[in-house]
């Protein structure tokens, strides 16, 4: 067996979703930071997380921090030098010997996470520098503290610049691929407000092989990175037909940049949305033109103040689905409980909506 088959057979073997590493990470750092009197504390493997450039390995990290309302800092491993990681030697005159004074970017804190980013990428060096900071939580005058280390970088076989860790190095972390996951990326792309026409066509049947389409041959990438980069320009540049189209092709390439404004004539057969929020059930003919419409109605939710009218609106307008269109009545479903929230979901009148969804009950 090749050393790329071995690789791509362990790769598989250890892959999660971002949900999955998200309640990974969530569930390490409360055993080892417990709360609760009397709850010892674990010391739980540190992460190496790595996939292809640009699919949020690190902003995963970022959303965990953050729902767990903690501190986040990120290390880039490329920029030190070995000796840089120990901190700054000085000879300490009293005692006679040399010791080491931390640099200002070197955080310790009793809560948080530390990203070391693009740890593969390092020189051999570098990385030898870290093995007693990931496995004791100190090297020199660096002393982590509470902080929970994360690993991430991409993988040799992407031919991103990464480079093989050498086996002392991983065998101190629980090594973990990250693939893509289109409900996963949909989940967060509505609740950070992504341009509805792009939301919509990488949902769709015809773009979402073009979420993450990465080539190490290529200068310019689609991935979940650079489509929020276009979502960006997208509002920015909105009123600027031309200009925003070379600046999403220099965001995720010219081949997808083309696919995605040949579909954008589905978003512009969009019916009257706020007829729908009216009270019409409109159902467009094309499936292309329903997602259109969903991402376009999910877009408006945020315009609403007050959410409880707009949320039984869109859950009547759900139930009201032909049958062909029921999972697409159950993504329009999953949206709004994610961008309303619970609160306001849960205080409609479900019971028809109950019927005709009940795998989205639990």
């Amino acid at each position: 067996m090749s050393a790329k088959t071995t690789e791509a057979k362990v790769q598989s073997l250890t892959t999660m979703t971002p949900a999955e590493l998200m309640t990974t990470l969530k569930e390490y750092y409360v055993a080892e930071h417990p709360t609760e009197k009397g709850v010892p504390s674990r010391r739980m493997p540190r992460l190496l997380v790595l996939g292809e450039p640009g699919i949020g390995k690190t902003s995963i990290v970022y959303q965990v921090a953050d729902e767990l309302k903690v501190p986040r800092f990120t290390f880039q491993a490329t920029l030190y030098d070995p000796t840089e990681i120990k901190g700054l030697p000085v000879f300490d005159h009293e005692k006679n010997q040399a010791r080491f004074l931390p640099f200002e970017d070197m955080p310790s804190m009793p809560d948080g996470f530390l990203v070391i980013d693009d740890l593969p990428h390092a020189p051999t060096s570098t990385q030898n520098a870290f093995m007693r900071l990931i496995l004791e939580g100190c090297a020199g005058a660096w002393n982590l503290g509470g902080l929970y280390p994360v690993a991430t970088g991409n993988r040799a076989s992407d031919r991103a610049g990464a480079k093989d860790l050498q086996t002392a190095m991983g065998n101190r972390f629980q090594q973990t691929t990250l693939c893509i996951s289109h409900p996963d990326w949909r989940k967060w792309a509505v609740k950070h407000d992504l341009y509805p026409s792009i939301i919509a066509w990488l949902s769709s049947p015809t773009g979402q092989e073009w979420l993450c389409k990465f080539d190490a041959g290529s200068p310019i990438n689609a991935t979940p990175r650079s489509w929020e980069m276009a979502s960006n320009s997208s509002y920015a540049l909105k009123n600027h037909a031309t200009i925003l189209r070379t600046a999403i092709m220099g965001e995720v390439g010219e081949e997808a940049a083309t696919k995605y404004f040949g579909w954008i004539k589905y978003f512009e057969r969009m019916p009257d949305l706020q007829k729908i929020i009216k009270g019409q059930n409109i159902f467009p003919d094309e499936l292309d033109v329903m997602y259109a419409t969903i991402s376009g109605l999910i877009a408006l939710v945020k315009d609403f103040q007050k959410k409880t009218g707009i949320v039984q609106r869109l859950i009547d307008y759900a139930v009201a689905m032909p049958q062909h269109y029921v999972e697409l009545g159950a993504l329009l479903s999953k949206d709004l409980l994610n961008i309303a929230g619970q609160d306001a979901f849960m205080n409609a009148n479900l019971e028809k909506w109950a019927d005709r969804y009940p795998d989205l009950i639990g």
